[in-house]
Parts: C-alpha cells; sequence; structure tokens
C-alpha cells in the first residue's frame, strides 16, 4: 500500500464510519419512538446515542490519519455485532457487518502506512506523545474488559445485567436456583433478576406463576440464603419506594395482608422493571 492508497483508505474508512452512525441514529430514534421489541429492542436505550457520539468521533479521527481511532473503530464495531448477532442472527446483517469491517481494516493498515511513510520520508514528523499513550491506552483497555464483560452477560455467562423472562433465562441459572433452594423445580419463571456480577446466587427477585420471591445470600451465616416470598392471593398492596435509573436499580415494596412486606430490585434497562410489576398487577384481583 503506497501514501495515495492509504489516504484513500482512510477516506472510505471515515465515510464507513459515518455511515454507521448515521444508520444507527435514525434505528435508534425509531426504536425509541415505537419503544420497539424483538429485533430493535437492543436500539430502544438512549445510551445508543453514546454509540454514535464514538462513532462520530472516530469517523473524524480516521480522516485525521489517527491509528488510534483506526483501531478503536474496527474493535468497537466489531464488538458491536458479536453484541448483536447474539441477540439476532441475521445474514444480511452478517454480511454488512464483514463488509464494514473489511473497510475499517483497510483504514487501520491505511493509517499505519501513512504514518510509516512519513516517518521516513518527512524529517519534521512527530510521534505520539508519552501523555496521550497514558490516557488513551487505559482508556482502550477499560473500555474493552467493560464490553467484555457486557458479552459473558448476554451469553450467559455471567448474570444478566437486566430483567429476564423465564424462557430467556439460561437452564442452568434455574438448576442453581433450585438446587439452592430458592425455587422449586416445578415453578414457572414469569421474570427473573439477579444484581449478581458473576453468580445469580449473590440475590434476586423473581416472579413465578404463583408468588414473588426476593432472595440473598446471608451475611450472618456463611453459604446461607435468606429467602423471602409472598404468594399472590396474599398482596394488599404494591409500592414504589425508589424509582431506578441507569445506574440504580428501581426498588418496589409488596406488602402482605397482614402488612408483613418484602422489597424487590429490579433493573431499568429495557422498562425490565415496569414489566416485572405489569406482570404482577395482571396476577392480582384487588
Amino acid at each position: 500500500m503506497n501514501r495515495e492508497q492509504a489516504i484513500q483508505a482512510t477516506k472510505v474508512g471515515s465515510i464507513a464510519a459515518c455511515v454507521s452512525a448515521a444508520t444507527t441514529l435514525v434505528a435508534a430514534f425509531i426504536a425509541i419512538g415505537s419503544n420497539s421489541q424483538g429485533d430493535l429492542a437492543l436500539l430502544n436505550d438512549p445510551l445508543v446515542f453514546l454509540d454514535v457520539i464514538l462513532m462520530s468521533i472516530c469517523a473524524f479521527g480516521i480522516y485525521k490519519k489517527s491509528r488510534t481511532a483506526a483501531v478503536f473503530m474496527f474493535a468497537y464495531f466489531l464488538l458491536s455485532k458479536i453484541i448483536i448477532w447474539i441477540e439476532v442472527v441475521s445474514p444480511l446483517q452478517i454480511g454488512l457487518g464483514l463488509v464494514f469491517l473489511y473497510f475499517y481494516g483497510k483504514a487501520v493498515q491505511g493509517t499505519f502506512t501513512f504514518h510509516n511513510i512519513e516517518k521516513q520520508e518527512n524529517s519534521n514528523y512527530q510521534t505520539t506523545s508519552k501523555l496521550y499513550m497514558y490516557i488513551g491506552i487505559p482508556f482502550a483497555v477499560i473500555f474493552f474488559l467493560l464490553s467484555g464483560f457486557g458479552i459473558l452477560t448476554m451469553t450467559g455467562t455471567f448474570p444478566s445485567t437486566e430483567v429476564q423472562t423465564g424462557s430467556e433465562l439460561p437452564k442452568y441459572f434455574q438448576e442453581e436456583l433450585v438446587a439452592a433452594q430458592i425455587i422449586d423445580r416445578n415453578d414457572t419463571i414469569q421474570y427473573f433478576y439477579s444484581w449478581g456480577l458473576t453468580s445469580v446466587l449473590t440475590g434476586g427477585s423473581i416472579l413465578t406463576g404463583d408468588r414473588v420471591i426476593m432472595y440473598f445470600q446471608d451475611e450472618d451465616e456463611e453459604n446461607e440464603m435468606a429467602v423471602y416470598e409472598i404468594l399472590f392471593v396474599d398482596i394488599s398492596k404494591i409500592e414504589l419506594m425508589e424509582a431506578g435509573n441507569a445506574l440504580n436499580n428501581s426498588t418496589y415494596r409488596i406488602y402482605e395482608n397482614s402488612g408483613e412486606w418484602v422489597e424487590v430490585y429490579l433493573s431499568t434497562e429495557r422498562q425490565g422493571d415496569i414489566k416485572f410489576i405489569e406482570a404482577l398487577r395482571s396476577e392480582l384481583a384487588y
């Protein structure tokens, strides 16, 4: 690859990044505006706009021959596509994704080739500052570690960060709940949420066919689970104690006829807390 080819590769990569940002922006507006589920559910999240900003920054960086921007865009796009392909398997999306990855890969090659040529031919060539390296490398490492953790939650290796339906909950997680005597083997799970990072046994909230369950590891008794449950027929009231956000779970207090209550904690991702509570309310006959 010569200088002209390198410059052309960065231009095409920059255009591809702009197209990715624009299509993501339009799809996000559609998904959020219509509260989409199914294939567009992943884009039904305001955090998608952060993706658009990152891709736009990368597009400008690639245009300016930034090696960091080109590498980041390639890796970021690859990770995002892996996440989407886990949720939605579409030959068309896979094909388009591979085409864009080709352009981003060529942009990476183009930026490195351009800088190598500049270093050889330009006596005034300036190397990347150490301060930039000290800031950029740790940021990239942290970002991709978090992205990797996100992929592990989506593949079921770690508990999901959102409220799941019973059909979405991996079978081996259900077996763990049964083995810990949190649910019975014949229970039907409607909705489930665990706030554990690496294990569903850390704690969680469950809606079955006849009751609500809240459980957590008892700090006073090692390896013991504290399990609280209320049958639908005994519920007198449901009260929102604290509305959640992107960083905090929603807290609902569920009262028994006797006056006793249990608090459940639910993720707000994709309005999972609302779906859980609405499903519970539909089971009650006030």
